[in-house]
């Protein structure tokens, strides 16, 4: 997508839009790969196509880098471009589009505010990532499900990555 300097820093960083079936992301990584933060999203079919941001995290080692807003205006520019509604569920992305809003809106950006529909349409959406990390994982695995299966909501990663927050 982007790909912008850090301030007093040698490295840069990349922003990349992930769109999988589920649930999709923005995430920023160093040149070196190295992993600096991501917004995850659920895309909501209907008249007008809606991006749902529930998670957002970025590295607290890169704080002060202005890294936030190098996400954020890459998720709202995509999402313009895409002609998609935005729904801030996350906190990073809501206090911004407190202050900024009109900002977004005058650019041709369309906000929604979110419904309680939009948590039950994020819950199938992790219940459908994690039942597509168990079937893609060894027979191993799923023979030893019992003591090794995480739960859906955990907040660590496994070889599917983060799972969905605890709501």
């Amino acid at each position: 997508m982007n790909q912008e300097a850090i301030e007093d820093a040698e490295d840069s960083v990349t922003v990349r839009l992930g769109l999988a079936r589920s649930i999709s992301s923005c995430s920023v990584r160093r040149a070196d790969e190295i992993f600096v933060g991501t917004a995850e999203f659920v895309v909501s079919p209907g008249e007008i196509e809606e991006r749902i941001f529930f998670r957002t995290e970025m590295c607290a080692d890169f704080d002060g880098y202005g890294l936030e807003q190098l996400l954020v205006g890459e998720i709202l520019k995509s999402s313009i471009d895409g002609k998609y509604a935005v729904v801030p569920l996350c906190p990073l992305l809501s206090r911004h589009l407190l202050l900024h809003g009109e900002k977004f809106v005058s650019e041709g950006g369309v906000l929604r505010d979110p419904r309680p529909d939009d948590i039950r349409l994020i819950t199938r959406a992790a219940r459908s990532d994690a039942q597509e990390c168990l079937s893609d994982a060894p027979t191993i695995r799923q023979q030893d499900f019992s003591v090794t299966l995480r739960l859906p909501f955990s907040m660590e990663g496994d070889e599917c990555g983060p799972s969905f927050p605890t709501i």
